[in-house]
């Protein structure tokens, strides 16, 4: 199988949901643009709602504040 065909994984644990495609690495750049779209979508999501009925707003952002996309 060659690298532009090999198949992409996900999964969640207890450290949140991963993901491994075939390719180059993300710039930092793109890391940073990833991180701000996963967020946006949190925060028009019911699960967004959620968080902030149960932790309050400012927790609820602390807590979005962790949810960025890494290299790892």
């Amino acid at each position: 199988m060659s690298a532009t065909s090999a198949p992409s994984f996900s999964w969640m644990d207890d450290e949140g949901m991963h993901l491994m495609e075939p390719g180059t690495p993300p710039s930092p750049e793109q890391l940073k643009k990833m991180t701000e779209e996963y967020q946006k979508r949190i925060r028009k999501s019911p699960m967004w709602n959620e968080m902030v009925r149960v932790f309050g707003k400012e927790e609820a952002e602390g807590l979005l504040s962790q949810c960025q996309a890494k290299i790892g």
